[in-house]
């Protein structure tokens, strides 16, 4: 199975002006620092947690043979954009998105394949989903928000990006805000 990134977040779930007051910042020469800081905290946390935290489109190619229910690497799943069947020889056969269907009640999510279509070995199931809590940084649970201040704020102060598993009080302080967003990795 790979996946690829097929339309960014719009946003970090929190902004300059945010992390600014958080860090009790009032100059502008270190935007770019902290922009990329945010960013990085982000895709960090997305990790660990298995959780996409803004909304965004994937690709995914799972191998087949598929059954009638299959879990996704990704959480969480709001929507199936495309759907595809690729041959050995890279044809595409587009499907019906109404014949999948995403149940998100648990991580991982799991699709349902309620239309029947068989999936031989030699073929791939092309899916374009979207996660994310949604389009919004007011969507992304605020616990998660406040973990990638504390790691910016660990990384703004040390002026470098390192793994807060790493830094044992941050990695202990991370815990009880990220720890019920883990997903089972698959």
């Amino acid at each position: 199975m790979t996946t690829t990134l097929l339309t960014p977040p719009a946003l970090e779930p929190v902004s300059l002006a945010e992390i600014k007051a958080y860090l009790k910042l009032d100059i502008d020469k270190e935007d770019d620092l902290l922009r990329a800081f945010l960013t990085a905290a982000r895709v960090h946390l997305e990790h660990l947690t298995g959780h996409h935290f803004i909304t965004q489109t994937w690709r995914l190619l799972l191998e087949g043979p598929l059954g009638e229910t299959f879990r996704l690497p990704l959480q969480p799943v709001t929507d199936i954009v495309a759907a595809a069947v690729v041959d050995i020889e890279a044809n595409i056969t587009s499907l019906d998105v109404t014949g999948l269907s995403i149940f998100q009640a648990q991580d991982p999510a799991i699709l349902a394949n309620i239309d029947g279509f068989l999936l031989a070995s030699n073929q791939r199931l092309q899916l374009d989903v979207e996660t994310g809590f949604g389009p919004a940084a007011e969507d992304v649970p605020e616990p998660l928000r406040l973990a990638i201040k504390m790691v910016v704020a660990e990384w703004y102060e040390r002026r470098l990006i390192a793994d807060p598993s790493q830094l044992p009080t941050l990695a202990k302080s991370l815990q009880p805000l990220i720890g019920s967003y883990r997903s089972l990795r698959l």
